[in-house]
């Protein structure tokens, strides 16, 4: 019964996705999506905002599924296009104490063990303390790398990324998507269990095309190859505390969905999507799998340094 249910609340989420849930409501802007996007150019001092998501929904959706519903906030240090990035993140939150936990476990013992008709003191309420995690992401391969650094893997009191382009695709990503609606992305996730689960996609589609008649050999699929709509997308930012439609690159494969600033000096990946293929498995028979199978993030604001108030700002 657990597990119909939790089937039957995915089920019921995704469906919100689809609706289009959780977007930011936009306001007429006196610049064109491709003009937002193209301005956003970062310089030391500017910053964004990163919270998780699962099922591409963020906040409460992503805590009923076990994930972080705090946001990120990551500053940019050090920023030259298409070359290097130095960046900050640091996140605050509240969390349990242990002594709570140990209380509230006492407390749960002491139930379990009471006879019919026992007087139990008062349930202890859960008592919080405030937490700060913080690490330095830091790159000199934004012209060239083909491996980025999700959030996911993001460890405090570290410094991380030397080999990777972050949360950007790099230069010659960028122009490959643009000019041939492909490239390849390297998230990190691609282990045994994944080439195992792909081997099996593989077996089945020859097993199907023998059945039709086909003798061709089955074509491997490349894991890292993800390709671009035709079509430009929107995506909508606050960008200094203006909610604001940019222009974006939609693109996919079967491990994860991608949403990237059109914008060559700021190739910003503004949110991506994982699904359970990405992480080797199928299985979806709880709440803290969903949430693993289908994580991602999304960037929910940008502040610009020292930048000019915008026409949308100024307006009464």
């Amino acid at each position: 019964m657990a597990t119909q249910r939790w089937n039957n609340l995915a089920v019921l989420v995704v469906g919100l996705v689809l609706l289009g849930s959780g977007c930011l409501s936009i306001e007429p802007q006196s610049q064109t999506s491709e003009e937002a996007a193209q301005s956003l150019s970062f310089v030391s001092g500017s910053s964004f905002r990163v919270r998780e998501t699962v099922l591409g929904l963020g906040g409460k959706v992503a805590t009923l599924f076990g994930q972080s519903d705090v946001e990120r906030t990551v500053d940019i240090q050090k920023w030259e296009a298409g070359k290097q990035a130095v960046l900050h993140w640091s996140r605050e939150f509240k969390e349990e104490t242990e002594a709570s936990k140990k209380a509230r476990l006492d407390y749960q013992a002491l139930y379990v063990s009471a006879p019919v008709g026992a007087t139990l003191p008062t349930s202890p309420e859960p008592q919080y303390k405030k937490t700060v995690e913080q690490g330095t992401l830091e790159t000199q391969a934004l012209a060239d790398a083909s491996k980025v650094l999700l959030p996911l893997f993001w460890a405090k009191d570290q410094t991380q990324g030397d080999d990777t382009s972050l949360l950007w695709l790099s230069r010659k990503q960028y122009d490959e998507l643009v000019n041939t609606r492909k490239t390849k992305v390297n998230l990190g996730l691609f282990d045994d269990s994944i080439s195992y689960a792909m081997s099996l996609t593989d077996q089945v589609k020859y097993f199907v095309d023998r059945i039709k008649g086909s003798q061709d050999q089955p074509q491997q699929e490349d894991v890292l190859q993800i390709d671009a709509k035709i079509d430009w997308a929107t995506y909508a930012l606050s960008v200094n505390g203006v909610n604001t439609a940019v222009r974006a690159i939609s693109a996919q494969n079967a491990f994860a969905r991608y949403t990237i600033l059109a914008n060559p000096d700021n190739p910003l990946i503004l949110s991506v999507m994982l699904s359970p293929a990405s992480r080797g498995s199928l299985n979806l028979f709880s709440k803290q799998a969903i949430g693993e199978a289908f994580w991602g993030y999304e960037i929910t604001g940008v502040t610009l340094a020292d930048a000019e108030p915008s026409a949308d700002q100024l307006q009464p």
